[in-house]
């Protein structure tokens, strides 16, 4: 079975595009009185997140089982989970609405935290070698699942509870810290 080149890195490049229509979806439940806390709209936003975690692992597992992994298709899956997370975050801690909890500002910055170390990381690793290795660990895969559940409660049940968020906080630290142990060695002595 032949599958085309581009196919994985077209998955990714949707899910980059289905950010904003999540958010246009929240804004017009926010804004909407009638459709504020409606199960369709809810549905709605919910089906866009399965659409988001269905088409992570798709990509990964096409790229992987028909020989299509690239660095710049690992780095695209990596920014379209990053701007997933951190969009819906940040909306949910900044835009309170009766329809959605609003998540705490403690979390949100966990996550802005741990994306500028990451993002000040590839630079400097991309500056000093050219090439950076984005390959993806077990611990950021559990993170982003994390999140994904962390979103999920707060869209679809109204309700996020603490020790989710607290774990979920806790593995995005630990994950974050290897991910730092790895790009300082790469920075030593690069991509492998």
């Amino acid at each position: 079975m032949s599958v085309p080149r581009w196919l994985p890195n077209a998955i990714s490049s949707l899910r980059v595009l289905l950010v904003p229509v999540w958010l246009f979806v929240a804004e017009t439940m926010v804004h909407t009185p009638a459709v504020a806390g409606e199960a369709p709209a809810r549905l709605t936003l919910v089906a866009i997140l399965a659409g988001l975690g269905v088409s992570d692992v798709l990509d990964g597992f096409i790229a992987r089982r028909f020989g299509l992994a690239s660095r710049f298709g690992a780095t695209l899956d990596a920014v379209a989970d990053k701007l997933a997370q951190v969009a819906f975050v940040t909306y949910l801690v900044f835009r309170p609405s009766p329809a959605f909890e609003a998540l705490p500002l403690w979390f949100w910055a966990t996550l802005v935290l741990r994306d500028g170390i990451l993002g000040l990381g590839y630079v400097a690793i991309r500056r000093r070698h050219g090439t950076v290795d984005t390959e993806h660990e077990v611990h950021g895969k559990v993170a982003s699942v994390l999140l994904f559940f962390v979103v999920l409660a707060a869209v679809g049940w109204g309700q996020v509870p603490v020790m989710l968020l607290v774990v979920t906080a806790a593995v995005v630290t630990l994950s974050t810290a290897h991910y730092i142990k790895l790009g300082r060695r790469q920075f030593d002595v690069g991509a492998r």
